[in-house]
């Protein structure tokens, strides 16, 4: 199951400046063997997002709506698909992107 939803991609420029982008995201669902891979690397997959790639600049922190709430996720693994998105794999505690 899928679904579309605007999401907030945040940079961070400083210590104390950020700059917001907002995009369009479809929200995708996480599979058993990708809540066992971040789970063997420390982390909880929270969310699936999938964005045009010519959106995407490698931001590391995406907020969104998650469970009726605007949550602050960190991105910690992206995917680069031959349909010139890429899925951006979200958790709520801050780590390292490994990129394909």
């Amino acid at each position: 199951m899928t679904s579309d939803c605007i999401v907030t991609l945040v940079a961070e420029i400083d210590e104390t400046t950020e700059e917001k982008t907002a995009i369009f995201a479809n929200v995708e669902n996480i599979g058993q063997k990708e809540f066992f891979a971040a789970a063997s690397q420390g982390f909880k997959a929270e969310a699936k997002i999938s964005v045009w790639q010519e959106e995407y600049s490698g931001e590391p922190i995406v907020e969104m709506p998650l469970f009726g709430k605007q949550k602050r996720l960190f991105v910690y693994r992206t995917f680069s698909r031959t349909d010139g998105k890429v899925e951006l794999y979200l958790t709520d505690k801050r780590g390292v992107i490994n990129g394909n």
